[in-house]
C-alpha cells in the first residue's frame, strides 16, 4: 500500500510539473511492459583513471546548503523538472552518501547517490526489488546532470570522483553497483567511463500493476557494448 501511495504521489507531482504525457507513459508501463537494465559494478581495490571532463571538478558531500543549488528548477522543461523532483525526493527521504561533482565556481555539475549497506532496508522499501542488496555494496541511484553541463563530458570523471568519495566514507563497502537502462547507451557508456564494468542484466516485467524482477550475469559483449 505504501508503494502504491508513493506512485500516486509521483504521478500527481508529474502532472503538477506539466509532464502529463510522462505520467501517462508511467501508468501504461505499470500495466504491461518489460524493460532491461544494465548492471555495472566498480570494485574499490582496482585503481581507475577517468578521462577528464571539459570543466574542472571536485567531489563534495551533499548537504543542505549545496542542496539549495542542486535542486534549482529555474528554467527546466517539464521532463527535466520531473527527473529533478525525483532526485529531490531521494534527498527528502534521508538517504546517505549523496555526492556532487562541482566546478571551481561552486556550480553543481553532477549529482549521484551511493547509498551505503546500512540503509539496505530503506532502499528495498523505497525502490522496491530493483537491486541485489548485500552488506558490502553501495547502491548507485539518482544521477542528475544539469542541462548546462550535458555537453561537458562530466559523467565519467564526475561519477569516478563521487564513487571514490563515497568509498572513503563507507569502509564497510568494497564495491558499488548501478543499473542504467540497457537501451540508454549514453548512461551505460557514461557509467563505464566512471570505472564501472558490465556484469548483470536486470529484467523488470510489469503485468497489471504487478512487478517481477530478475537478475542474470552477463558481459559487455553479450549485451552489445
Amino acid at each position: 500500500m505504501k508503494r502504491i501511495m508513493g506512485r500516486a504521489t509521483m504521478l500527481a507531482r508529474q502532472v503538477k510539473n506539466g509532464d502529463a504525457k510522462g505520467a501517462l507513459g508511467d501508468v501504461r508501463s505499470w500495466m504491461w511492459s518489460e524493460n532491461q537494465y544494465c548492471g555495472l559494478t566498480r570494485t574499490f581495490v582496482e585503481p581507475f583513471e577517468p578521462k577528464p571532463a571539459n570543466v574542472e571538478l571536485r567531489a563534495e558531500k551533499l548537504d543542505a546548503a549545496l542542496a539549495e543549488k542542486v535542486f534549482d528548477f529555474t528554467g527546466l522543461n517539464e521532463r527535466d523538472a520531473t527527473f529533478l523532483d525525483r532526485r529531490r525526493r531521494i534527498w527528502d527521504a534521508g538517504f546517505d552518501n549523496g555526492f556532487v561533482a562541482i566546478t571551481p565556481d561552486d556550480e553543481p555539475a553532477y549529482l549521484q547517490w551511493l547509498i551505503p549497506p546500512h540503509q539496505n532496508d530503506m532502499v528495498a522499501d523505497y525502490f522496491g526489488p530493483l537491486f541485489p542488496l548485500d552488506d558490502h555494496t553501495l547502491t548507485v541511484e539518482g544521477a542528475w546532470i544539469p542541462p548546462k553541463f550535458r555537453k561537458e563530458k562530466v559523467m565519467g570523471e564526475g561519477l569516478s570522483l563521487v564513487t571514490e568519495a563515497a568509498a572513503a566514507a563507507s569502509p564497510e563497502a568494497d564495491r558499488a553497483r548501478c543499473f542504467p537502462e540497457l537501451a540508454n547507451k549514453g548512461a551505460v557508456k557514461g557509467s563505464a567511463s566512471g570505472g564501472y564494468v558490465i556484469d548483470t542484466v536486470r529484467t523488470d516485467t510489469w503485468r497489471l500493476g504487478r512487478r517481477t524482477v530478475t537478475f542474470e550475469p552477463t558481459t559487455a559483449a553479450a549485451v552489445g557494448y
